[in-house]
């Protein structure tokens, strides 16, 4: 879903960890997405406030502090989720702030509908709005292209994945194979993580896994990672070097698919057992070791074909026999030679 957020939108959603630190709470709420977007006049809402909301004090620098939340909690994954079926609605190819600002106004709690009304984002206000913009982007710039596999979705750093959490990324290509998709969502692969009954993620799971009945084939072209999945490994090989880990594991997977916050994903995840609480004790208890998984496998080693050309080490016994073979063929030289010559 985030991959559809326009550039004005991910501008507001990068504020809200502002609002909940400021507020000091664990997790980012309605009202944190209410007031990031009041905060923050751009795009196709910036003419619908009538008293726009300063930005916090922690957004001094532009950096968060290390116990910022990472996570929105359900009420407010439930609006971002209601932002998605807005621009469905309106026929739109992308979500915008009008489609947060609506989500808000209409599934909001009370007192954040209330704050936003104050401000002059009443529903009236907001369906007159979508209603002008009749699905059209508006001011806002347009949703991110996916990139070319790149970074974590080249086929290097796809070689620091451990087997086990290889085996998880073949089988979410093979979900979003089967589900007519070019790329692999992060639910292909968080569905992939939740099914696979092996790995370092094995001792989280609550409700017990269900492998596929045939392993997927390996991945031969790296370029259906590309776009969200990529932005996923790629945060997954950032927890695992700043967890002192040589190797990209199923519970670095989990851990980035959680912080990923897709709706969809955080709550296949938590119901059997993937909660950010349980991923983070299961990362203090691996400490960075490989845990009950197989480092990554090594390089695939020159073909056959080029292996028997090429040159092998000589031992002490074949040239001793090479040595022999060649003193033999001398001494016949020199007795068909030299013969005819000095015979009778």
């Amino acid at each position: 879903m985030f991959e559809r957020f326009t550039a004005e939108a991910r501008q507001v959603v990068a504020l809200v960890p502002h609002y909940a630190v400021a507020a000091g709470r664990s997790e980012m709420t309605p009202a944190d997405l209410a007031a990031a977007l009041a905060a923050r006049p751009v795009g196709n809402t910036a003419g619908i406030w009538t008293s726009p909301r300063p930005a916090p004090t922690s957004t001094q620098g532009g950096r968060l502090p290390p116990e910022a939340p990472h996570r929105f909690d359900a009420a407010a994954r439930a609006v971002l989720t209601q932002s998605l079926y807005v621009a469905m609605a309106g026929a739109a190819a992308h979500i915008g702030t009008e489609h947060l600002l609506a989500a808000l106004v209409r599934s909001g709690p009370p007192d954040v509908v209330a704050g936003l009304g104050a401000r002059g984002a009443t529903a009236g206000a907001v369906d007159a709005l979508l209603a002008r913009l009749a699905g059209g982007p508006g001011t806002e710039g347009p949703p991110e292209e996916p990139r070319a596999a790149e970074g974590a979705g080249s086929a290097l750093s796809y070689t620091r994945l451990t087997v086990d959490a290889r085996a998880v990324v073949r089988e979410g290509a093979a979900l979003g194979r089967a589900a007519g998709r070019a790329n692999v969502t992060p639910v292909d692969l968080a569905m992939a993580l939740a099914l696979y009954d092996g790995g370092n993620v094995a001792r989280v799971w609550t409700a017990p896994p269900v492998p596929p009945p045939e392993p997927a084939a390996p991945i031969e072209d790296v370029a259906s990672l590309a776009g969200p999945a990529e932005r996923v490994l790629a945060a997954a090989a950032v927890i695992a070097r700043e967890a002192g880990s040589a190797q990209v594991g199923t519970e670095h997977l989990l851990v980035a698919l959680i912080r990923y916050d897709h709706p969809d994903v955080v709550t296949l995840l938590a119901e059997r057992g993937g909660t950010a609480e349980a991923a983070d004790a299961l990362l203090a208890e691996l400490a960075g070791g490989p845990g009950a998984e197989t480092p990554p496998e090594p390089a695939a080693g020159p073909p056959p074909t080029a292996r028997r050309t090429a040159l092998r080490p000589v031992t002490g016994r074949q040239a001793t026999l090479a040595l022999a073979a060649l003193l033999a063929l001398l001494l016949v030289v020199v007795v068909c030679v030299l013969g005819p010559i000095f015979g009778p």
